[in-house]
């Protein structure tokens, strides 16, 4: 059965994760990037380095952002929002919503700590200087949308 979310149901699917993906254009490209985010109820709080994204954003701030929950191929949800991208530049409001979102993720990582670290291998030349800025910004939430497809079990 395919099937439309309920607002109530992209909010709780947007609070219940961490994890999504931000959709902006570069010069006429798409680009769709992961994040870690925190869903307040009016705005998509993350951060990032200060980079090629960050400055794309500036220059063409309305973004897509996606949240998937797949338990297989015939069981998922998705939703999309849209909405203005936002830096968060008083500091009072950027040390709260950068805390906000580091005690989700730490909250996170508690619930995955039996997990064994990945391991990649990086090379110096790979890694971002300490220098680059850290950008904490918020999604303005003006429009959401929800699918999902859940799979009838037929009696037998």
């Amino acid at each position: 059965m395919l099937g439309v979310l309920t607002v109530s149901q992209i909010d709780a699917l947007l609070q219940r994760h961490a994890f999504g993906r931000i959709g902006y254009q570069i010069d006429g490209r798409i680009f769709i990037i992961p994040v870690t985010y925190l869903f307040d109820g009016t705005y998509i709080l993350a951060h990032s380095r200060e980079g090629e994204k960050i400055h794309a954003l500036r220059n063409q701030t309305e973004v897509c952002f996606q949240v998937d929950e797949i338990t297989d191929q015939r069981n998922w949800q998705s939703v999309l929002v849209w909405g203005p991208y936002e830096e968060i530049t008083d500091p009072q409001q950027r040390y709260y919503a950068l805390d906000r979102l580091i005690r989700k993720i730490h909250k996170l990582d508690v619930h995955h700590a039996a997990d064994k670290p990945m391991e990649l291998d990086i090379h110096p030349e790979q890694l971002l200087s300490d220098d680059d800025k850290n950008i904490v910004y918020r999604i303005h939430v003006l429009e959401k949308s929800g699918r999902f497809q859940q799979h009838e079990k037929i009696p037998s």
